[in-house]
């Protein structure tokens, strides 16, 4: 088990084959011996065999210091009920004398094992779940922190109630005892199974909608968001995006929609509240193989992966008949980032690819487009590798021919020409992209990701990173009490960390405890992000001379870094009246009246209309802060807050505001990523204010 990525690790992974290797080896060998004087300590004896295969998987990790309290967990938690439910199974078989136990037992296994999942995987939304023969599924692996759950011990509480009744059914009548008992179980089990949905074992469509108050009803969707995290207006936002993206969608795949058709969207307020109800924490995902078409997303995810998710449902219309999909999920996924094209905000598909250079021959893309090949790497290579080659079809080859070989993935008998042919021409293509030092950058990053399975210890989860955990989710959740109370936790447990010292910086001076964050600082706080903090810190502490010589002292440093995110950190403090309003906006949530923000640095400007639309502020201010923008010449370094600008205007059908900001930004020498995304943006506002004349 060594040998095999993630099962070499004492966790769920390798507790999770051991259950059901456990399970079947104990209900053949209760069911095929013939006298048996002691039944529990034979199922015992089992026990330790199948014990036997996590010796391996518990050395490697005790060595690699990879052993935790929740492996150990899930080692106690799968495998040992397994083990005693199959051989109570095959011992039930045996006590009544039917004919063949084995293969009975066998079936039986077969039956709760599978089919009872296969029930559930074809009707329920969500993508965790529990069986008795295996013991559970959390979600995709890709999120990392699987931890015992309280839905995991209440379910093997179930387990362990339908143990003690297959054991005593063969008896039941011989005692008052057995009679009891077996009434208790059956009586346990009843209220067991009426409370599965409260319990967290399965989530019904009801029990999400329900969860989710707020719905819209739009021409393609049914919309359900999360309340607390959710005003009205931001809701009827998103469901206008939903709308914009369904019609880029079905007009590039060149689909007729069946008429009356409508997805189902479920936006969570959060991962946390996402992870809790269907499995998924920082994954969002289309559960095609369902009937009813959906989309599952957490607020903090939506802009970045809406369009891609949407396309997973829309392909849905030519996938296959077993799950909607492609045999291939090099295609499913392709499919999604060529038409996103959401694998980086500054360069394009092709631009990532040509700047790697060495790119995949057929043989190696067609195993990158299967099942294995396209797992066995870090998810942005496998999904930008495939977009990018599937984007190259779908502009040189016509989009019939995509369509009738996704279901299959069988390109040669859709296409007019072998596949190593088209492989070359798009290696071709590469060659003739042109790249710089930017795309350079963001190859590198994402080439230089590493799959889940080539991480030495996948699902450690240390009480450092529980508290991360924790902070960040009352973020999402603005509770900034219990966000405050979070990091100073982890300071405390922590206080060498200059990551957790920056965010802890900051929620001191957010909270106007500006003395506290001051005397934190020592001589070994030297990263720029930290001096930057402490410049700020006695800003606001009114000790405004030596702010200013620390930012003196600090500006070379500045100038000499390539770090983009340092590129404007001396020019929004250049004077008292900018760094005041900087300061204002980022840790006071108090923005000026138009007269002082006319005054102010263009960088200023941009950046305070960044903090006014996250927090929402007042749509006139904004619009007339945006006009004040139009006299200065566009700086292409802050197209992303132009580009949350424009889809705000727009959205409040300030269509000639918006048209004029996109005239400024189409004027100016665009990367080509940019120039994506500005197209995006036009058809954005034209799609608007044709729908605000339909409806």
């Amino acid at each position: 088990m060594v040998c095999i990525p993630l099962l070499k690790d004492f966790h769920f992974e390798s507790a999770f084959i051991a259950s059901i290797v456990g399970c079947f080896w104990a209900a053949t060998s209760s069911a095929s011996t013939k006298n048996n004087t002691n039944d529990f300590f034979s199922a015992v004896r089992i026990l330790g065999c199948t014990f036997l295969l996590g010796v391996p998987p518990f050395i490697f990790s005790v060595f690699a210091g990879c052993l935790t309290f929740d492996g150990i967990g899930f080692w106690l938690m799968l495998p040992v009920p397994s083990v005693f439910l199959g051989y109570a199974i095959g011992r039930l078989y045996k006590k009544f004398k039917i004919p063949k136990p084995v293969i009975f037992s066998v079936i039986t296994l077969l039956a709760c094992g599978f089919g009872v999942w296969i029930i559930e995987f074809f009707n329920l939304p969500q993508v965790y779940f529990f069986n008795h023969i295996w013991g559970t599924w959390p979600g995709p692996i890709y999120d990392e922190t699987l931890r015992i759950t309280e839905s995991l011990l209440f379910f093997r509480w179930v387990t362990f109630l339908w143990i003690i009744l297959l054991w005593i059914l063969p008896n039941w009548s011989d005692s008052f005892q057995n009679k009891v008992i077996t009434a208790l179980s059956l009586i346990c089990l009843l209220f067991s199974y009426l409370n599965l949905d409260e319990m967290g074992i399965i989530t019904p469509r009801d029990a999400l909608k329900s969860e989710l108050e707020i719905e819209i009803k739009t021409p393609h969707f049914d919309l359900y968001f999360e309340e607390d995290n959710f005003t009205i207006q931001e809701a009827n936002y998103w469901a206008l995006r939903h709308e914009f993206h369904f019609q880029q969608i079905v007009e590039a795949l060149s689909i007729n929609w069946p008429q009356g058709r409508k997805i189902e969207s479920f936006i969570y307020g959060n991962a946390w509240q996402k992870k809790k109800l269907v499995g998924a924490k920082f994954t969002s995902y289309v559960p095609i193989w369902l009937e009813q078409d959906q989309l599952h997303i957490a607020k903090q995810q939506l802009r970045g992966v809406l369009k891609h998710e949407l396309v997973h449902a829309i392909t849905k219309q030519f996938g296959n008949d077993l799950f909607n999909g492609s045999w291939s999920i090099g295609l499913i996924e392709g499919v999604a980032e060529a038409i996103a094209k959401d694998a980086s905000s500054e360069s394009t598909l092709g631009q990532i690819l040509a700047s790697e250079k060495n790119y995949p021959n057929a043989e190696q893309l067609k195993n990158a487009l299967s099942t294995s090949g396209f797992y066995s790497t870090a998810s942005s290579i496998s999904y930008t590798t495939a977009g990018s080659f599937i984007k190259f079809l779908l502009e040189n080859y016509p989009t019939q021919n995509f369509k009738d070989s996704y279901s299959k993935g069988a390109f040669d008998e859709h296409y007019p020409e072998p596949f190593e042919n088209m492989v070359s021409k798009w290696h071709q293509h590469l060659d003739s992209v042109k790249v710089d030092s930017v795309d350079k950058l963001v190859s590198e990053f994402i080439f230089s990701r590493q799959s889940l399975f080539q991480k030495s210890c996948p699902h450690v989860f240390s009480e450092s990173m529980q508290l991360w955990d924790t902070y960040n989710l009352h973020l999402s959740n603005h509770d900034s009490t219990k966000a405050l109370a979070a990091i100073n936790e982890l300071y405390q447990n922590d206080l060498d960390n200059k990551l957790v010292k920056r965010d802890w910086v900051r929620q001191q001076l957010l909270h106007g405890k500006h003395a506290p964050a001051l005397y934190a600082f020592d001589d070994s706080d030297n990263p720029l992000t930290l001096q930057l903090l402490k410049a700020d810190a006695l800003f606001l502490s009114n000790n405004v001379s030596s702010a200013r010589l620390l930012l003196d002292e600090l500006k070379p440093k500045l100038d000499s870094t390539s770090a983009r995110n340092f590129k404007y950190s001396y020019e929004l403090r250049s004077d008292s009246l900018n760094w005041k309003f900087f300061l204002d906006a980022r840790y006071r949530r108090s923005f000026p009246g138009t007269t002082y923000f006319q005054n102010l640095k263009y960088s200023n400007q941009v950046v305070i209309i960044s903090e006014m639309l996250e927090q929402h502020v007042n749509q006139i201010v904004i619009q007339e802060f945006a006009s004040v923008l139009l006299k200065k010449e566009f700086n292409p370094d802050w197209f992303g807050v132009y580009e949350q600008l424009i889809e705000e205007l727009s959205f409040t059908q300030e269509f000639e505001l918006a048209e004029s900001l996109i005239s400024s930004i189409n004027s100016s020498k665009l990367r080509l990523r940019h120039q994506e995304r500005l197209q995006e943006l036009k058809e954005w506002n034209y799609f608007v204010k044709q729908y605000s004349l339909q409806f």
